[in-house]
């Protein structure tokens, strides 16, 4: 919704050239697709306007007329998408990308594949059951339950603002649950706030749980005194994991000078640094570039697979979403679906993930459809009074009482408003909703 604001205010004047500088990072695949035949509608009632957008999503970049590919401020290459894939032979954009790159940063870049887990049928890490949370009137996540299982790779797929955050804050004990239980390791009440559950989680969030005014060094050695790592042992696990993660070149660096990419990896250098049997990863590669999402991809399945971390993330991207072992489609606090990405394919007889997502979201809608038609008809019997001279009280009280009030109001209300001093620029739910 806050993109399709932004756009509103970015035609209001009608322009001829429309810039929009990665206008989707970061949102779900409904939304996104929403955005894009909206740009698609105005582009028919306007052919002579241009549009120029940049992206880190190469599913979208392949429907466009025209590519610039870049890297580094500077121009790699240009084209129409099928143009480009046929230059590089490659079979989608994601792919032709990384064969345009410099020798030096694609050296070492291979396809990722998943190896399957070892042991199939192990223990529960974690078991959420009728897990729900409100804040106030509103509920963010109603009744979930779900169980993820020692060394699985779990994505968690939704719409922006479902949940899933709030679930995630949960399932590590940040914020305690209205209803419902969570356990870990087939047990352990998971309690806001608790050393030992916290202990055995780590947790890397979408704004990257840095110091940005502390080097690559004092973050890793910061973090291990917060979980009172002793000395020797901290020093000689923050120099595994300074290789393993390649960020010896930065250790000196400051975290808010690194690369996005090299954020991301220290990131989650610090989420694991007390070796977590659990790993929870909230949109860890939302705005990287194709290259750097694959690398941290390298990373997250040699924890799993080679060292039994269970890791349970959240993404926009598909592609990533498919190299789950099992995936869980979430919508307005509820789940819809849970399975391995092929299997909800199938069930939908969808072409892809993304389509069989999104169809899942429009199922239920039409499930609500009836309900909300018939709420719409209960409101339309009981039209509501007008509403001017109350509202006028209102803000003649808030006057009085010294308040600053900025609200965007119809032409006769706007009127009442100048006679009680009040300036009106914006929206004020808080006084409107009563109208």
């Amino acid at each position: 919704m806050k993109q399709k604001v932004g756009l509103c205010g970015a035609l209001v004047h009608e322009p001829d050239l429309l810039i929009l500088d990665e206008p989707t990072t970061g949102v779900d695949p409904l939304s996104r697709r929403q955005f894009w035949t909206l740009i698609d509608d105005i582009r028919k009632g306007r052919p002579g306007m241009s549009v120029v957008i940049s992206t880190a999503y190469m599913d979208e970049a392949q429907q466009w007329d025209w590519i610039v590919a870049m890297d580094a401020g500077r121009v790699l290459a240009t084209g129409t998408p099928a143009e480009l894939m046929k230059r590089t032979n490659t079979r989608d954009l994601e792919q032709c990308f990384i064969a345009l790159l410099p020798e030096e940063k694609r050296a070492g870049h291979k396809e990722i594949t998943i190896p399957p887990r070892v042991d199939a049928k192990s223990e529960i890490v974690i078991e959420a059951k009728d897990l729900t949370r409100r804040f106030g009137s509103f509920t963010a996540v109603d009744h979930v339950s779900l169980s993820i299982e020692r060394g699985e790779i779990f994505g968690f797929l939704g719409s922006n603002g479902c949940g899933k955050s709030t679930t995630m804050k949960m399932l590590t004990g940040l914020l305690p649950p209205t209803e419902g239980t969570a356990a870990l390791f087939g047990g352990q009440s998971i309690e806001a706030g608790s050393i030992e559950v916290r202990n055995h989680i780590g947790y890397m969030t979408q704004a990257f749980s840095l110091y940005g005014e502390l080097s690559v060094r004092q973050n890793l050695v910061l973090d291990a005194r917060l979980y009172h790592i002793p000395p020797d042992k901290a020093k000689a696990r923050i120099e595994e994991l300074v290789d393993k993660f390649g960020l010896r070149a930065h250790l000196d660096s400051l975290a808010e000078d690194l690369p996005l990419g090299m954020r991301q990896r220290l990131s989650l250098a610090v989420a694991v640094l007390h070796e977590p049997e659990l790993l929870i990863l909230d949109e860890p590669t939302s705005g990287v570039d194709p290259v750097a999402r694959d690398s941290f991809w390298e990373l997250l399945i040699d924890l799993s697979r080679k060292q039994g971390v269970t890791i349970f993330v959240t993404t926009h991207f598909m592609n990533e979403a498919m190299r789950c072992d099992r995936i869980s489609l979430m919508h307005a606090g509820k789940v819809l679906a849970c399975d391995a990405p092929q299997k909800l394919i199938g069930e939908r007889g969808a072409d892809t993930l993304e389509d069989a997502f999104i169809g899942t979201w429009k199922t239920l809608l039409a499930m609500l459809r009836p309900k909300t038609k018939a709420r719409t008809r209960q409101r339309s019997a009981h039209p509501r009074r007008p509403c001017s001279l109350q509202l006028s009280q209102r803000l003649r009280s808030a006057v009085r009482a010294g308040s600053v009030l900025f609200a965007c109001l119809p032409t006769r209300t706007m009127r009442l408003c100048r006679s009680a001093a009040i300036r009106c620029v914006w929206p004020l739910p808080s006084l409107v909703q009563h109208c």
